[in-house]
């Protein structure tokens, strides 16, 4: 059972606060890029407005559109995917507290800095660069989230949302490698971009969910210390 500090309780539960802000925020930002988006998606580059599962996320942060078409939402969709950065950062170095055994911890949180560090330079790469900067920052960021994972046992709803989110990403990333430009496709199948929108559901569902649960952990911590009276 997790019982944090009355310092580490303050630490972590702001931390906790400002990853649901930067979730939505990102969320903000994408629909504001995407309403702005002329057309175009790796399916159909003649595709009017922007496609939920057609597109993407990438897409939305482009200053051209991929019908041709200068894209005014682009500085919109950079920065969904900066603040889905450093939410993500922020979110493996406050879902250790969660996680059981205590040593694991901050295992956890150096590899999640290294992940953060490799995915801060998707926004502003493409072709390899921007291939080699997911690789960069998948790796680390896939073993952090199978240590999260062993120690979220105790929390059982958490850890199989964890799961689908981590199984999504990996046939994501094997999907993206697959048919990216650079071998040859000028074109990709739906189902490409579409497992990207749902593991990336997966994944915010799953850091707000560590988020609140850490919220909810702090609130029931604070309830059992004793009252003192003078």
């Amino acid at each position: 059972m997790w019982e944090p500090s009355p310092h580490d309780r303050g630490g972590s539960r702001a931390i906790a606060v400002v990853l649901l802000a930067l979730l939505g925020a990102g969320a903000v930002a994408t629909a504001a890029a995407a309403a702005q988006y002329p057309g175009g998606t790796w399916m159909d580059r003649s595709t009017p407005g922007h496609s939920f599962w057609g597109n993407f996320l990438c897409d939305i942060a482009r200053d051209q559109a991929l019908d041709g078409r200068p894209h005014p939402g682009a500085p919109w969709g950079r920065a969904a995917e900066w603040v889905l950065v450093l939410a993500l950062g922020l979110f493996f170095w406050v879902a250790p507290a969660l996680v059981e055994p205590r040593r694991r911890r901050w295992t956890i949180r150096l590899l999640g800095a290294v992940a953060t560090l490799g995915l801060a330079l998707v926004p502003v790469t493409y072709g390899v660069p921007h291939a080699l900067a997911l690789i960069a920052g998948a790796g680390p960021g896939f073993a952090a989230t199978l240590l999260v994972l062993r120690g979220l046992r105790h929390r059982p709803v958490l850890s199989r949302l964890g799961a689908l989110a981590l199984g999504l990403s990996g046939l994501e990333l094997a999907l993206f490698l697959g048919f990216h430009e650079r071998f040859g496709a000028t074109t990709v199948p739906l189902a490409v971009p579409a497992v990207q929108r749902l593991a990336l559901l997966a994944a915010v569902a799953w850091m707000a969910g560590c988020a609140v649960a850490v919220l909810q952990a702090h609130r029931d911590a604070g309830r059992a210390e004793p009252i003192s009276t003078v």
